[in-house]
């Protein structure tokens, strides 16, 4: 406004001090309308008409001020007027209309904790769109190659042009914006859409629940039960003949970010097993899972349990850029770090486990006192759950615990994905991003997959197969059979892990994992007890 009212005032000053030089310099008389046309003219450089040249020092002078000033105005005007319109003009805009989309995934209020969720939808295959009501996030969204679509996610076109009639679900993320008018907007239009709103409050479920919503997702209340969760055993051993670190071990190992198998699906890890190594389960974004879904990536959260000779385990640490760790089941006595929602929440996991556990009543940085931490027994406990809020919390805790205690298991929950690598180098064993597990329950709940349940621990064991006796083995068909995984076969007290279509013999014995139900059914197939049992 100040740029084109100096502009305006400037113009019609010199269009009169022009009308007066010329009557007293040049001796010519001009009207205000000529004199105001040779102003115009020579302040944008466009000409001077009839008048040029001029005879006078003075009328000279005054032509050229005119032409700098007008410069001057031109090289002001092209940033501030003409560049943001033409930026206008080129910006592309986000969609407001999308190709019909059918069995697909609606996300609304897109944060970080959607990220993963996005990423398994991806793998899978599952179309997706996102709604958002910001046009200036809807654009960052549409940059990034998300598939969004702008509009007010409570408007009726808006949901319309999203094909809620078709969708599998509607995640409604409202951690961090309210949603309720959107919720009621989709009960309103589809009494059967399936909605799934994310809380960061299981407080707030209850509001939800009144809007008409049957399911409503905590994911910091889900982190805290994971973190808890990853303190029980999956794993026992009952080996009679053969012994774990010696002839072979068990180990778990983090897919670095830089390794080959990074992103890609989790059935694809059984290629290590090329080496002789047996891939026994996953940690999954706080699930154990024995099952290697081709619809579920590999990320930062994924920790594989591998048995092997020494050897064929340090083949896998080179497939999975990470050192192994010779698996131990977490024991207690237990410190948790945290008194909020993901601590309360990790201790009652502990109790209800009936695994002894003390909680250092910490919101923060205070979770790192050295005195605080060796009061709450640290020096001598066998696991640490650090279940802060906030990340630079966790990590400084992490460090601190490591320090006191160089033999203790440390499991941290962080709230941001970027955190994971800080974390492990602090000290970590083991860490769980709060974005994964909520992309983890989401994809579960969508999909009604099923996964492992914990209080069915894997057997690892040596057992007798009568029934096999003369016949080649098959690890395929025990595994279609009974569920179990055989690692090797046992042979004069030497661990053989190439199984595959070798003779069993009746001195042999395979040596697998399975849960108790699934090694009773491999008995009832194959004959016989564990050698612990024959004893």
């Amino acid at each position: 406004m100040i740029y084109v009212a100096s502009l305006l005032l400037l113009i019609g000053v010199y269009s009169l001090t022009y009308q007066w030089g010329m009557a007293v310099y040049e001796g010519e008389s001009r009207t205000w309308y000529q004199a105001l046309e040779v102003v115009v003219q020579s302040m944008t450089t466009a000409g001077y008409g009839q008048d040029a040249p001029w005879e006078t020092l003075e009328m000279t002078a005054l032509i050229l001020l005119i032409q700098i000033t007008g410069i001057a105005y031109i090289v002001v005007a092209i940033p501030q007027f003409v560049v943001p319109w033409l930026e206008t003009l080129v910006q592309p805009t986000p969609p407001e209309q999308i190709d019909h989309l059918s069995e697909h995934v609606i996300i609304v209020g897109y944060t970080a904790l959607c990220d993963t969720l996005v990423e398994e939808l991806e793998t899978s295959g599952t179309p997706y769109v996102i709604l958002e009501g910001d046009e200036n996030r809807a654009q960052e969204l549409h940059e990034d190659d998300f598939q969004v679509l702008y509009g007010e996610p409570a408007a009726e076109e808006t949901l319309e042009a999203a094909f809620l009639e078709d969708a599998l679900a509607v995640v409604v993320d409202a951690t961090e914006r309210e949603q309720f008018r959107t919720v009621l907007a989709i009960e309103a239009r589809d009494p059967d859409a399936t909605v799934l709103p994310l809380v960061s409050d299981p407080a707030d479920a209850r509001y939800f629940r009144y809007a008409g919503v049957d399911e409503v997702l905590s994911p910091r209340h889900r982190l805290g039960k994971a973190l808890g969760d990853r303190v029980r055993t999956v794993l026992s051993t009952d080996l009679t003949n053969l012994e774990r670190g010696s002839a072979f071990d068990v180990a778990e190992f983090h897919v670095d970010p830089d390794a080959d198998l990074f992103g890609d699906s989790l059935a694809a890890t059984r290629r290590l097993e090329a080496d002789g190594a047996t891939i026994l389960g996953a940690w999954v974004r706080g699930d154990f899972v024995t099952s290697l879904s081709d619809e579920v990536a590999v990320d930062e959260n994924t920790a594989l349990l591998v048995a092997g000779t020494d050897a064929e385990l340090e083949a896998v640490g080179d497939h999975t850029s990470s050192i192994g760790r010779s698996y131990q089941a977490s024991g207690d006595p237990v410190v948790v770090l945290g008194s909020e929602l993901v601590g309360t929440t990790a201790s009652g996991t502990l109790e209800r486990a009936g695994l002894d556990h003390s909680v250092v009543n910490s919101t923060g940085e205070d979770a790192a006192d050295e005195e605080t931490l060796l009061e709450a027994g640290l020096k001598d406990a066998n696991t640490c759950v650090v279940a802060l809020e906030d990340d630079t919390a966790t990590i400084v805790a992490t460090l601190t615990a490591r320090a006191l205690n160089g033999d203790l298991e440390i499991i941290a929950g962080a709230r941001t994905a970027d955190t994971v690598d800080a974390l492990r180098t602090a000290g970590a064993d083991y860490v769980l991003a709060l974005p994964n597990v909520a992309g983890r329950m989401i994809t579960l709940r969508v999909f009604d997959r099923e996964v492992m349940t914990l209080e069915e621990p894997l057997q690892l064991l040596e057992v007798d197969a009568p029934a096999l006796v003369g016949e080649t083995i098959s690890t395929e068909a025990i595994a279609a059979e009974t569920g179990c995984t055989v690692i090797a076969l046992e042979r004069d007290t030497e661990f053989h892990s190439a199984v595959d279509g070798v003779r069993f013999d009746a001195d042999n014995q395979l040596v697998l994992t399975g849960t108790d139900e699934q090694i009773s059914q491999f008995r009832e197939r194959y004959g016989e007890t564990s050698a612990s049992d024959s004893r």
